[in-house]
């Protein structure tokens, strides 16, 4: 998802929603995001751990470590899933078929739902869709 600003720029609407959400590093969307080769070496050297699945498979579990808050540390060095990762709700927004604050409340209802317990369906709905980390 194309949340990163160059300093001096004002933050775009999608950026601002995506840094404000995190729902999809924090495991409320998804266990782990596949990882190339390369990016294992580059997780490393951030600090960042990875999981082997018991296919063998590196990947990075979730809740992601270089989640802070909602925030990742880790952004312009992401995993290339993560990069090409959109939600549904941020699909929208890019799309203009809702507003910055529509989709703010969206979010602050997922994470509503989620602390309550009862996300499962309104997170598939509102976030799963489009291309998966998995």
């Amino acid at each position: 998802m194309s949340c990163v600003t160059t300093p001096g720029t004002p933050e775009s609407p999608l950026s601002i929603l995506c840094r404000g959400c995190g729902l999809c590093c924090d495991g409320s969307l998804f266990s782990h995001v596949g990882l190339e080769a390369d990016e294992l070496e580059r997780l490393r050297a951030l600090g960042i751990p990875t999981q082997q699945r018991a296919s063998g498979t590196e990947v990075l579990a979730q809740r992601c470590p270089a989640l802070k808050g909602r925030d990742c540390q880790i952004y312009k060095d992401r995993p290339s899933s993560c990069a090409a990762y959109q939600c549904l709700l941020a699909g929208s927004l890019v799309e203009d078929r809702i507003s910055l604050e529509e989709a703010q409340a969206v979010v602050r209802k997922a994470q509503r739902l989620i602390a309550e317990g009862h996300a499962r369906r309104f997170l598939r709905q509102r976030f799963r869709g489009r291309k998966g980390l998995d």
